[in-house]
């Protein structure tokens, strides 16, 4: 076994030293977790579970109550188990009593889950995760949340397996793409949608941009469906499309939103902050910055408080 890295040590004596006061010390906790990379925080869990038999991210769950504990716990897992535990918790908030505390819905974090970059291998992996960890079948998890007939169809394909590939005829697709979007039917667009890879949809999106340069895509599912879908449909169809034109500003808009108004989502905030740290990050920070003529950090200074926002900042300016 290769010797542990001194720093490791170091640091897991003194998270072990801050859990163990009577009321932990979260603001130590804060400033050696949120200052950590990812691989450190992996590293640090495992030598933490060596040393005293102890998963570190169940600890500081159960020692450290509300939005603190929770992200200083998914902060130390392994960045697919905590999107298991995601999923799996979907629309499930522990702390519905804060009256102005906006809350996430199961399909919000089924589609950042699953749609946001999935690659098949990716979705694989994820499916078996999910299996190992709570002994039933992603598919049926996500089923016994959604209601909306052509929502499930398309999360039923968007799960089946398939080969990363590139567009077999890229200008075929756009014109059934072209076709598709303005037929008015709503459905077939999300069927064609979910029968693509990311990557697949990605390609068409963006050379669809480019050949219809007065009707980008997102504009135009707005103008086409708009009007008349207000539900999930277009919902999921938005995200999808969004995700696959710009992914980075995606996320930043995802993170604007979950800040936006009265109240703050912080289930929302946490998990795309846990998720997307490190490389990806850094595109969001430099589109948000773009978008909103403010910093990332400014904006979380701006929205929430205490230690749950010195660790979002921590968090945002880690890399991998």
């Amino acid at each position: 076994m290769a010797p542990v890295p001194p720093e490791v040590v170091y640091d897991v004596q003194n998270i072990h030293t801050a859990l163990t006061y009577a009321v932990p010390d979260q603001e130590a906790l804060v400033n050696i977790i949120g200052r950590r990379e990812y691989q450190q925080l992996i590293e640090i869990a495992r030598y933490y579970k060596s040393l005293y038999n102890t998963d570190l991210a169940t600890e500081l769950d159960r020692r450290i109550i509300g939005s603190v504990g929770s992200l200083l716990s998914f902060a130390c897992m392994n960045r697919v188990l905590a999107g298991v535990l995601y999923l799996h918790n979907a629309g499930k908030s522990k702390r519905k009593y804060e009256v102005l505390r906006k809350n996430d819905t199961a399909v919000e974090v089924f589609c950042e889950r699953v749609l946001v970059g999935r690659t098949p291998e990716e979705i694989r992996e994820l499916q078996g995760a999910f299996t190992a960890v709570y002994h039933s079948d992603l598919r049926d998890h996500i089923m016994s949340y959604l209601h909306d007939d052509v929502v499930k169809a398309f999360f039923t394909a968007i799960l089946q397996d398939k080969e990363e590939k590139p567009l077999e005829d890229r200008k075929a697709a756009i014109e059934k793409f072209h076709s598709l979007l303005y037929g008015h039917d709503l459905a077939a667009v999300l069927e064609y949608v979910s029968s693509l890879t990311t990557a697949q949809l990605c390609d068409l999106v963006r050379h669809y941009n480019m050949c219809y340069q007065d009707s980008h895509t997102v504009t135009t599912i707005r103008k086409q469906f708009g009007h008349k879908h207000k539900g999930e449909q277009l919902d999921v169809l938005l995200f999808a499309v969004m995700q696959a034109s710009d992914p980075a500003r995606h996320i930043a808009l995802l993170l604007e939103n979950s800040m936006y108004g009265l109240g703050t989502n912080e289930d929302q905030l946490s998990r795309l902050v846990v998720l997307h740290r490190g490389n990806m990050m850094e595109r969001v920070k430099t589109a948000y910055h773009v978008d909103n003529s403010r910093t990332l950090a400014d904006r979380i200074r701006g929205d929430t408080s205490g230690l749950y926002s010195n660790l979002l900042c921590h968090l945002i300016n880690q890399t991998i």
